[in-house]
């Protein structure tokens, strides 16, 4: 057996069947971790569910802010922008089957030292107190009022974590934390920043920046202007594949790092 983690896929299906292929993924024997942002702006979102659903025994995953982009769009929560490639998820026989299926997906997951999650950690938040907001979002949106959580996490604030904050504030932190944080301001989420970190404002520094705040090794995606990065501390997936770069896997047992190029590069802006 041997398990490996693969960075966002968003709708890149052929690049994905090419990076299972190369690393000989037999699902009767090993396991494989997405770190979200499984849809949404490569070609073929809908194959990407149908797969990992099919082989969801052995291809476990974090909710992405695609994702959940997704079932906001089909809650009638919001409406798809202008970049979305989601009309064939859309137009699914199985839409219903496969949305009711996404929504009880985690936003953590634990195997062995490594946390996954699809943005990293909060280093401001206490690990066990993060784990339990997890748990708090993960909840509501496999909940039967899962819409009206879905229209709760829209906004940049709070961006502290504070035990004063009300549920709704709670969800929207959380959801906030754990799949849109690239950089802190002190302990302060600033959701605004996307680039390279050498182009950061001085006040602002990535989540991970001191390293030992991190409990655990986390293994996360989310930002492909950072590209791969694999330290004591954290393993960053996202190699833009959907962007024209690459579509990582690491074996979590070895350190082994598996890639294939992006098919087509895209135009796309980043977002």
């Amino acid at each position: 057996m041997a398990c490996y983690a693969i960075g966002d896929i968003q709708g890149c299906y052929e690049e994905f069947r090419q990076l299972l292929s190369l690393i000989q993924f037999n699902p009767d024997r090993d396991k494989v971790y997405l770190v979200g942002d499984l849809v949404n702006r490569g070609p073929k979102s809908l194959e990407v569910l149908r797969y990992v659903k099919q082989h969801e025994s052995s291809i476990e995953f974090v909710l992405g802010n695609h994702d959940l982009h997704l079932l906001a769009c089909w809650a009638g929560v919001t409406k798809p922008k202008g970049l979305d490639t989601l009309d064939s998820v859309f137009n699914a026989p199985d839409l219903d089957e496969l949305m009711h299926w996404l929504r009880q997906q985690p936003l953590l997951l634990h195997y062995e030292q490594f946390v996954i999650t699809h943005a990293g950690i909060n280093p401001a938040v206490p690990f066990d107190i993060l784990q339990d907001i997890a748990c708090f979002c993960s909840e509501k949106l496999a909940g039967e009022d899962y819409a009206a959580w879905l229209e709760h996490m829209y906004g940049n604030t709070p961006a502290k974590w504070s035990p004063t904050l009300v549920e709704p504030e709670l969800f929207r932190f959380g959801v906030n934390s754990l799949t849109r944080m690239r950089m802190l301001n002190g302990t302060e989420l600033d959701l605004k920043f996307k680039a390279e970190p050498v182009f950061a404002p001085i006040n602002l520094k990535p989540w991970f920046a001191d390293e030992g705040a991190t409990v655990k090794k986390a293994v996360f995606g989310h930002w492909s202007a950072l590209g791969l990065i694999v330290t004591d501390k954290i393993v960053a997936l996202d190699t833009g594949c959907i962007w024209g770069g690459q579509l990582t896997a690491i074996c979590l047992d070895t350190g082994a790092l598996f890639q294939v190029p992006a098919f087509a590069a895209s135009s796309l802006m980043l977002e």
